[in-house]
């Protein structure tokens, strides 16, 4: 499974989650060249103190976790503080309550606002998705919203819903989110097999909530 180890990246998000775990995992990642470790705000600038100011992994946080209904300015706040603390990487939850209401210029407004403070950092972008509570429209219409924002990735589940991993609909988002859009997918539950097919579709990054190996 070496192959895939570029691909992956572990987040730590659940809301029991110990210091010794995070270390395990960073453990992980740097030994086996993984892309990326994703933590808690809280923890962001412990975590840059360890990999220090020029490892090559990616260190992300999540903004709005996990249901995106915080307003724009408390996200600009935890976003400021995550880049301050060290953040290369931000990823938003999608405000899944406006999108449900019968107006969503709110969700246009904001990912241009935060897209927009966080390339002024020349850090990551990503959007995160629940795609199991939306419709396809729904689907369609903010993964075009993300990239007319100028989001760099597209997550398709926070995890915290804990979604059984679907091949198929994984396969789908990537199909219809367009090329300039990187793709992330919550790949728990994945077999070996269905992961290199996943990365042979164009799929950038494969998420994975517990130990990859």
């Amino acid at each position: 499974m070496n192959h895939l180890f570029p691909y992956v990246e572990r987040a730590l998000l659940h809301p029991g989650v110990t210091i010794n775990e995070q270390y395990e995992a960073l453990d992980e990642v740097a030994q086996l060249g993984m892309a990326g470790l994703t933590v808690a705000p809280f923890w962001v600038k412990k975590f840059r103190r360890e990999l220090g100011d020029t490892y090559p992994t990616v260190l992300s946080t999540v903004i709005g976790y996990p249901f995106g209904y915080q307003r724009t300015e408390a996200k600009q706040t935890e976003i400021d503080l995550a880049l301050r603390d060290g953040a290369t990487e931000i990823e938003v939850v999608l405000n899944t309550s406006a999108l449900f209401s019968p107006s969503s210029v709110w969700l246009k407004i904001e990912l241009a606002k935060l897209v927009a403070q966080v390339h002024a950092q020349e850090k990551f972008f990503t959007v995160i998705l629940e795609t199991s509570l939306l419709t396809e429209e729904q689907r369609l219409h903010i993964i075009k919203l993300s990239a007319d924002a100028g989001a760099d990735f597209l997550k398709n589940a926070t995890g915290a819903l804990k979604t059984p991993f679907s091949f198929d609909n994984a396969l789908q988002f990537r199909q219809q989110t367009p090329k300039s859009l990187g793709v992330k997918i919550v790949a728990d539950g994945a077999s070996e097999n269905q992961l290199e097919q996943l990365v042979r579709a164009g799929i950038e990054r494969l998420t994975f909530h517990q130990p990859f190996i």
